[in-house]
Parts: C-alpha cells; structure tokens; sequence
C-alpha cells in the first residue's frame, strides 16, 4: 500500500488460509503496532467481490475470458495502436497503490514496447519534493526518536493520529522530554499530547512562514554562523521580507499578528526546533512557494544538520540504491502528461491521440482531480485495460480487466518513504482463483509479443539484479529474509554533514537552479488559485478533503466493514459554519463547487476551523463517493504536484 509506515505483519495460516494478522513486534520501527487497515488485509483478501479471472466488456455486460484470450486480446490492441499510430498513443497510468518493487516492472515492459505516454509530477507530493529539491538539493529526513532532542517540534499540516501512528509514541517522548508540541493546521489534530493549535486560513500556510522569518530577522535571531558558512542568498531573502510584517501575515493568514510573533520567537530560541511536515499544505497552487518558505525558517535559525532540528518532509534513498530496472534504454518514444490535468491532457492529445490506456496500481476515475472530466477522457480511448483486485470505479469503465495478486500472494520487496528500512515480502499463501502478480502478467504478455529485451527472470532472479548495487553491503535476498534492513546512507539526522548538493553548495534560499529555468527563485507568497479567481462570494467556504484514517486513498472502502460506510458521505464542519448556512447536523445537502456537486449528510466537528468545510477522499463513485467530482485540475507551481485543497465551496439543503 501507498502507506508511510510499511508495517512489519504477523501472517498466520492454517490449511493455506490466511486466518489473522498482527503486527510484528521485533520489526525496528513498528514494533508490533499497526492500524486499522493493516488488520483488514484478511477481509480484502477472502472479500466476496474480489476479482479472481481475467473479464472482457460485452454487448450484454462482463464476459469471463481466459488468461490466454485475454492477453491475446490485449496483445492484438497494443500491435494495432503501434502499428497505426506510434507506441506513444499508448498511456501507460501507475502509481504507488502497492509498493512492491516488482510490481513497478510495468514500466520496463512499456519502455521495450517502444516507449508510451506516461504521467508526470504527482496526485501526492510532487511540489514538496521539488520545493526542498531547490533547497537542500536532494531529500532527507531526521529518524523520529530524533524527535528526544526538539525544544520545539511544529506539526505543519500533518495529522498523526489519521495517517502516521507511529509517530505517536516519538511526539510522547519528546513532550515528555520538555519538547512543546506545535500542530499548525486549519483542523486541530486529537490524540497528539499538550499540543498547542495554530490554525490559519487553508492555502496560507507561506504567509504565516514568512511573517515568522520577518519577526526572527528583525529581532536579530538568525544564526549568522550558520548562515555564513551554509546558506545562500540570505541578504535577497531579508530584503524580500522587509515589508512583510507579522500584521501583513496576519491579515492574510488568519492567525493574529501577536501568536505569529510568539511562535517565531519559540521556534527561533527554544534551542532545536523540529519541523514535520505533511502533504496537505503542498497542495495548492503556491505549494513549492509555500514549502520553501517553511524550509527557510530552519535555515536562517541553523536547525539543518542538528540532533533535534530539520524539516522532515520526506525522502527517496532505497530508490537511487536499486539497479535500474526501467529498460529506459530500449524506449524509441516518450510523452508525458501531468497527473493532475491528466484528463485535459488526454482529450486534448493529438499527433498522436490516446487510444489505449492501461491502468495498474491506481484508480484515476476515483482520485484524478475534476473526475468528470477523467471519466470523458477514458471514455475517448479506443480500448482500456485495468489490473486490479476489484471492479473499482476506473474497472468499471474499461474493456478489460485482469486480477491481479495482493501482498500476500506474492513475492516482493517493499520500502516506504518515511522510514529507511527496505524489507522482504514473501507469499504467503496461493493467488485466489486465477489472480497474477503484475509482473506475471508483463512477463506472459512480452512473451506473446516476442519482447525478449524484457527478460524473462523470476521473482528471485529479478530481486537479486535490483539489489545487486548494495549486495557487496551484505544487503542481499538471504539477509532481507532475517528481517529488515536499515538504508546503509540514511543519516540519523538529515544533513548532519551540511554538505548540500545544490548549484552552490549551499541551502539556497536564491534557488540558482530555480533562477535558471525562469522560476522565481525566492520564497515568497502568492495566495492560491481559488482566492486568485474570485470564487469567495459564490462558494463563501474552503473545501478540504484529506485522508480517512481507516482508509488509504481508495483503497478498503469498497470493504468497510458492516454497518461502518454510510449512506453518504459526511460533509463535516463547525458548527459556527453550519449555523451561518442555516443547516443542521444530519441535513442531506449538496456540497457545490464550480465543478459539480456531491451529496452527503452534516456533521459537526468542532476540531475544523470555521468556513472550512471536510469531506473525506478516496470513497467510491459506485458507493455514492467521488468528492473528486468537486476539486479543480490546477497544477501546483513546482514538481507538477496536484492543487485539491485549493478549492472553495458552498453548501446547501438537497
């Protein structure tokens, strides 16, 4: 799963059944503590609509097929698109539902094809990524019992308890170790102890940054040393903020002038001072802006490269350590879209157009942005093949759909981007029905088509190759069997060497790198997208949707258990918002965007800030879901990443 935490597991079988799961309790980080949705891999496993043999779409409906009918079928359609319009009338959709490493060999196959069209950026957390790549030039992050050393540990748009449990028991200790716990966030975050609330505006998360670092350099609590020695492009970024005051901050950002002064001086000299940051505030419009004006709060305070500082956002180690398994070499052709205008991009394509699509590892028609549109553009394809386990939304509208193996199933490695460990998947019990590994399925397929640059390995043999760059660190299949393996480069804290691979060799506040490719290479604020249009008198309130805690994007819902899914979504907020609206808790309203409309059922939550309204993401269509239908296809300002929080709304009895 696209999960932080990639648990250790406890599989227990008896007959070849799976019958329970636990967590492992000798795994280095999890120790034995999972969530909710760990525990539900047995129903997903055993669930009665699992897809378990290959189906065409016929005239009267699904029609079973099999494996060779069906393969030969997709065959035929990939050499006919070839043939008739160039491989890169191909898109090839994949993302990170599973993590495995094998599961990602689609792309090799795609590249020996000849090379496709393939999304760019991210749904996820593109900007962030690109935003500290024009910072620090690369990613890392502090390990979390790090977290003892924070004086002062500020949880910026990140929710612990709904998305990173683990992080839990490092936030108690520090608070337990006099560390004040900050959550910055327009909801307040529960279950985190003696955290203190800072809530501004949705989208102006930049302009509360920046009035803190105007308040930390007019009060002189810069570290000069620091600065001096690591930091580039600090008399720009001063002479930048010159005029932008923590009552400017305030008027923008919500949060008086007087607890952004408060909170600057906390940050800047209660000695190290942590930054956590999450996806949310990355997805707007200003999102890199907005995280770089974070970033440099650490860099002109020197909390880089110190025990108990940094700002953790993410990171991307195990990948730059596997051998390339791409076959990018092979690909003649190459097109890409961004993901989050992937609809617009589709149903605007010409020379060549998109013909055939094929989806694995994601459901776009549920998560793609403005998901009307999605639907249009997949409906233009000539023919479109989805491997999945269940006949989700995007299933639903294809013309083939092959079942594909879950974790448990089949053999893999599996690594996260907030922890350094990379692990071994082995499986545990036979495929369901006629269920095959993605990789089974590529490499029957690239048989078919005579596409022997392939290779034709096996789990193992592929394995071995991908981990062959760090076998000569004793990092080999026969030692990932003992249990996980730390990455042998990931610091304990991240830049503890202050060796920064940027242009400079600095952290830059001046990005060189942005300057040279026309970007502006300051941190400064620009308001998002939806306050740049002028929606505020149409659709007076923001629109969040973030992640359900029992949920992982669309992931599970289809198998929530009994009783659990309601009827409609909840459309949550304050109760102040739903009194100036004139609704009531339980009302069936419309949620309405200049997009489209959902319907769901209020429900107050104190813990949302006023004119802020919450409907959870990654809920079905075909289970009365689908909030994407309201969020816009914008694209942020760095790394292609997505802009769904950038969106305002109105509500209203149905």
């Amino acid at each position: 799963m696209d999960c932080f935490a990639s648990c250790g597991l406890l599989v227990i079988t008896e007959n070849g059944k799976v019958v329970d799961i636990k967590g492992d309790p000798e795994h280095p980080l999890t120790r034995g503590r999972v969530c909710g949705k760990a525990r539900r891999h047995l129903d997903r496993l055993y669930h009665p609509e699992r897809l378990q043999y290959p189906m065409v779409r016929s005239g009267t409906g699904w029609q079973q097929v099999s494996w060779d009918e069906a393969l030969e079928l997709w065959a035929t359609k990939l050499e006919e698109t070839r043939a008739g319009f160039g491989t890169t009338a191909v898109l090839h959709a994949d993302a990170s539902g599973s993590n495995g490493l094998l599961r990602g060999l689609g792309e090799r196959f795609f590249n020996v094809y000849g090379g496709v069209t393939r999304p760019t950026g991210s749904l996820c957390w593109g900007a962030g990524l690109a935003a500290q790549a024009l910072d620090f030039g690369g990613h890392q992050i502090h390990e979390w019992d790090d977290l003892v050393n924070s004086r002062t540990v500020l949880l910026w748009g990140r929710d612990p308890t709904r998305t990173n449990i683990h992080l839990l028991e490092h936030l108690r200790r520090a608070a337990a170790g006099g560390a004040e716990i900050i959550s910055i966030n327009p909801v307040q975050v529960r279950g985190v102890p003696g955290v203190r609330h800072v809530c501004p505006r949705p989208g102006t998360d930049g302009a509360l940054a920046l009035g803190m670092a105007h308040v930390i350099i007019a009060e002189g609590l810069v570290d000069t040393n620091f600065i001096k020695q690591h930091v580039q492009g600090y008399q720009e970024f001063a002479a930048s903020l010159r005029d932008f005051t923590a009552e400017q901050a305030a008027d923008i950002c919500g949060v008086p002038a007087g607890v952004i002064s408060e909170l600057a001086r906390r940050y800047a000299g209660s000695g190290p001072a942590a930054i956590v940051l999450g996806f949310g505030l990355q997805r707007y419009t200003n999102a890199g802006r907005t995280i770089r004006s974070i970033d440099a709060l650490a860099a002109i305070t020197g909390n880089v490269g110190m025990p108990g500082g940094g700002v953790s956002y993410t990171h991307q180690l195990w990948k730059q350590f596997f051998a390339d398994l791409s076959g990018s070499e092979f690909a003649t052709g190459r097109r890409t879209f961004p993901w989050p205008a992937l609809a617009r991009y589709i149903l605007a394509a010409d020379e060549p157009p998109v013909r055939c699509i094929v989806v694995t590892r994601c459901n776009p028609l549920t998560q793609l942005p403005d998901t009307s549109r999605a639907r249009a553009a997949f409906r233009s394809a000539d023919f479109v093949v989805v491997v999945d386990f269940f006949l989700t939304d995007t299933a639903a509208e294809a013309d083939l759909v092959l079942p594909c193996t879950t974790f448990l199933e089949s053999e893999d490695l599996v690594y996260c981007s907030l922890n350094n460990y990379l692990s071994y998947m082995p499986a545990v019990v036979e495929p369901l029905g006629e269920s095959k590994s993605e990789l089974e399925i590529y490499t029957s397929l690239a048989r078919r088509m005579g596409l022997s640059d392939f290779g034709f390995l096996s789990n193992r043999q592929w394995i071995d190759k991908a981990l062959e760059p760090v076998a000569d660190q004793g990092i080999t299949l026969e030692r990932l069997k003992e249990g996980p393996v730390r990455n042998p480069a990931a610091p304990q804290v991240a830049w503890a060497d202050r060796r920064f691979p940027t242009d400079s060799g600095k952290y830059e506040l001046f990005s060189l790198r942005a300057q040279a490719a026309g970007l502006e290479p300051l941190p400064v604020y620009q308001p998002p997208e939806s306050l740049a249009e002028g929606l505020q008198t149409d659709y007076p309130l923001y629109l969040l949707t973030p992640h359900h805690r029992d949920y992982i994007h669309s992931q599970f819902w289809n198998s929530a258990c009994e009783g659990q899914l309601e009827p409609l979504p909840g459309v949550e907020m304050h109760p102040e918002t739903s009194a100036g609206t004139g609704l009531e808790e339980g009302d069936m309203v419309w949620v309405e965007t200049n997009r489209g409309r959902l319907q769901g059922i209020v429900k107050y939550a104190n813990e949302i800030s006023p004119g802020v309204v919450r409907v959870y993401q990654g809920r079905w269509h075909s289970l009365a879901g689908g909030v994407n239908l309201l969020t816009p296809d914008y694209i942020a300002d760095l790394g292609g990443g997505s802009c769904y929080y950038d969106c305002r709304c109105r509500v209203y009895k149905s």
